[in-house]
């Protein structure tokens, strides 16, 4: 009885480990055809082929098109926030709104499906958020390195961080459009007009 018990465990944890496999495999193809065709473009049935699965077992995870792609707008959106939270994390207080910029369009560029997949989850997958979600932290980073340089001129954080939001948007676009578009350079100008801008008195 007690080996049955410990088998039907192991069952249970290979169940839940391949489920959890088939999952990230479901959203890794469903982010590769958004990139590709956009969301009117790609079909449950074109995901289930790619990933060598069959619709159904698609639908158990997602219950339709819309879910799954909120599923992989989220995955996409847990990547770059690890990536450029450790970016953040590593640098000094007075640096962090440099390394958030440089960091977040490296993401973006490096991983051009991404970029893609929050255009598609915004527009159809109903990944709408409130827009203080995205500037309230770079504001809140800008306010941070301020006090740390003694910087003591009045300033619009929201409006600033509004700025350098759409000023990377822009970039990452451009990079999208463009692969041989300098990115890198590009940020490097985002960051000088921060610190001359938004860091100094």
């Amino acid at each position: 009885m007690g080996q049955d018990s410990a088998e039907d465990k192991t069952k249970g944890r290979q169940s839940t480990f391949t489920q959890r496999a088939r999952r990230a495999q479901i959203i890794d193809v469903t982010i590769e055809l958004l990139a590709e065709h956009g969301f009117s473009g790609v079909s449950l049935s074109q995901i289930a082929d790619r990933a060598g699965v069959t619709k159904p077992t698609v639908l158990y995870h997602f219950t339709d098109k819309a879910t799954l792609v909120r599923g992989a707008y989220q995955h996409v959106l847990d990547a770059m926030v690890s990536s450029v939270g450790e970016a953040i994390d590593a640098a000094e207080v007075t640096d962090r709104p440099s390394a958030y910029v440089r960091s977040l369009v490296t993401h973006y560029v490096n991983h051009p499906s991404h970029t893609r997949v929050s255009v598609e989850a915004l527009i159809h997958g109903g990944a709408r958020t409130d827009s203080s979600a995205r500037w309230k932290p770079v504001a809140e980073l800008l306010k941070s390195a301020r006090e740390a340089r003694g910087v003591k001129s009045p300033s619009d954080s929201r409006t600033a961080a509004l700025i350098i939001g759409g000023a990377i948007d822009a970039v990452v676009g451009e990079a999208l459009e463009d692969p041989g578009y300098d990115a890198a350079a590009a940020s490097e100008e985002i960051v000088d007009l921060i610190e001359q801008r938004f860091l100094t008195d």
